[in-house]
This record gives structure tokens, C-alpha cells and sequence, in this order.
């Protein structure tokens, strides 16, 4: 089974970082089209309400620490819960707008080496920067794009099949995609069960190693699924077939050494470039090329095509 597909981004390995906090651009770190890899500085951006989230998880760790060498017996359990509950609290707060782990370490050891009210944007993960929209001094609000980061070691291949009744493609089916003469081995991972209100067709969607990085989203491509044969089939190329004065389609069965009768057959779907046929019976034998010469010589003779 063979389709025309387009090679998309796979968006479970693509991030879109996003300012979770109104902020300022101090230093952009990356151009557009640039490798990273995780914990690669993106940008430094400046926030009034990371600066107060700064101080408050200082001042909450501070008073954490306190309580925890006093001891619960000697402090009363009311303020030991309270101060573990703000410390939490305002850590959060920092994870939230972007802080990880190891930046509030940083910070509450005194080993940040940003100023008050900054902080980094890091890559999440290896990747291209394929959007970059802000320049230094810009002012973000939350919410706004800073950097989209997709990693391309892997991306998707997307097909759309009509929707013929009952026939599905399980997830592992394997396929073979070719690009510019090349192939590449795919495997499916998602087959829609939802038809497309507007093209009428359900969406397959592969997962495809991009070795090299070779592909790119955007590029069109055309696949061809493996898919099993619960019986035996009839195969004929292309050649071999041949439309009679009605429309039908027709081939050249050999009755006898150089004399053949075209009769008419069905044409199913088309398995690895060749046709398969209703119609015909094992161990006859087809002319497999040449059915337009054949048909030429029919009508010079006079004979009637669906004859000899």
C-alpha cells in the first residue's frame, strides 16, 4: 500500500519555551538554526517578580533552617510546620517560572552567578532553534515565545489514506519512505480512527531515525506500507494490462504457442508496484509485456479484441 506523506516535526520531542512571568531580555545566547544541547543558555532575561520570589525564597530557607536546628520540642509544631510550608511555598513559586532544581541550589548557596532578578533560560533537551523571537532589550510578557527547540533525531511521517472500510495499519507495521530516490525504514506508531471533515481522509503517522539529520519538516515524500496478505495473490505489472473498446481493463492469456485470447479482469490495489488481479487462474500463462502490441495485431486481423 503505497501514499504520498509530508515530513513533520515530532512534537513529542519539541519544546516551545514560553516566558512564565512578564520579563526582559538582558542577552540573547543562540541564533536562529543553531544546535544546542540540554542546559545550553538560551537567553538571560530580568524579572521584578523573580527578583521578590528570589528574595522570599531566601528569607523562607533562611527561617526553615533555623527552625530545623531548634527542633520541633523547642520551637512549638505550629511554627515548624509554617516555615517547612512557606519554604516549599516559594520554591514552587521559582520552579514555576522556570527555575530548576539545581539554579535554587545555586541560589541558596550562594553559587547563582546572575543578578538579583535574573535568571537563564536553558535548553530542555538537544535540538535546533527553529524560532527565536526576541532581541535583547525587548520586553516579554508571560505567555510570550522565546526560543522553539525540536529535536531531530527522530521525526514523523505523515500520511493520508482514504477511508476504506475495515482496513486498518498496526502500530509497528514497518514501511519504506523514499525522498529524492532515497529510502528510509519507518515504522507506524499512531493509525487514526477519525476521518478529516475537510479532506475526507484519516491520518497515519510514522516514526522515522533521522540519521544525519537529513530530513527536514516540510519535505514530501511517498510511502510504502508492508502490510500482510491473508491469501494468495495474482500480481501483473503494469505492462500487461490493457483497456478494451469498452473501458475495461483486459489481459493476454496464451491459449497455444503464439496465440492469445484477451479477456477481462479486475484490478484490486497495488502491491510493491504491481497490480493485483481478480479474475484469472493460477498456472495461466500472461503476456507480461507487450499487451498494446498485442492489441495492435487483434485489430489488424480483423478479429474481435475479446476474441482470439
Amino acid at each position: 500500500l503505497s501514499a504520498p506523506v509530508e515530513v513533520v516535526n515530532n512534537l513529542y520531542n519539541t519544546t516551545l519555551l514560553t516566558t512564565q512571568v512578564d520579563s526582559k531580555v538582558i542577552s540573547r545566547k543562540v541564533v536562529l538554526g543553531q544546535h544546542v544541547n540540554k542546559g545550553d543558555l538560551i537567553a538571560i532575561l530580568y524579572s521584578l517578580d523573580i527578583a521578590s520570589a528570589q528574595n522570599e525564597l531566601k528569607v523562607a530557607s533562611s527561617e526553615w533552617q533555623r527552625v530545623q536546628k531548634l527542633g520541633k520540642k523547642t520551637v512549638g509544631e505550629k511554627r515548624f510546620i509554617t516555615a517547612r510550608a512557606n519554604y516549599e511555598k516559594n520554591k514552587s513559586v521559582l520552579l514555576a517560572y522556570g527555575f530548576n532544581k539545581q539554579l535554587i541550589q545555586q541560589l541558596l548557596t550562594g553559587k547563582f552567578s546572575y543578578q538579583s532578578g535574573q535568571y537563564p533560560v536553558l535548553a530542555p533537551h538537544n535540538g535546533v532553534i527553529l524560532e527565536d523571537n526576541f532581541q535583547n532589550g525587548q520586553f516579554l510578557p508571560t505567555g510570550s515565545t522565546i526560543a522553539l527547540i525540536v529535536n531531530e533525531d527522530y521525526v514523523w511521517i505523515e500520511a493520508l489514506l482514504p477511508p476504506e472500510l475495515g482496513q486498518r495499519i498496526p502500530v509497528n507495521t514497518q514501511a519504506n519512505v523514499v525522498i529524492d530516490n532515497k529510502t528510509f525504514t519507518a515504522k507506524v506508531i499512531h493509525d487514526s480512527h477519525a476521518i478529516n471533515e475537510v479532506t475526507r481522509t484519516r491520518k497515519i503517522r510514522l516514526l522515522l531515525k533521522n540519521k544525519d539529520h537529513l530530513l527536514h519538516a516540510g519535505l514530501f515524500a511517498t510511502v510504502h506500507f508492508e502490510l500482510p496478505i491473508s491469501d494468495k495473490v495474482i500480481l501483473l505489472p503494469e505492462t500487461a494490462l490493457m483497456r478494451s473498446s469498452d473501458g475495461h481493463w483486459t489481459v493476454f492469456i496464451e491459449q497455444e504457442q503464439g496465440v492469445f485470447k484477451q479477456e477481462e479482469v479486475e484490478l484490486d490495489n497495488t502491491i510493491n508496484g504491481l497490480h493485483r488481479i481478480k479474475g484469472l487462474k493460477t498456472g495461466q500463462r500472461v503476456a507480461t509485456q507487450g499487451a498494446f502490441f498485442l492489441a495492435s495485431e487483434i485489430a489488424k486481423g480483423g478479429f474481435d479484441p475479446h476474441n482470439h
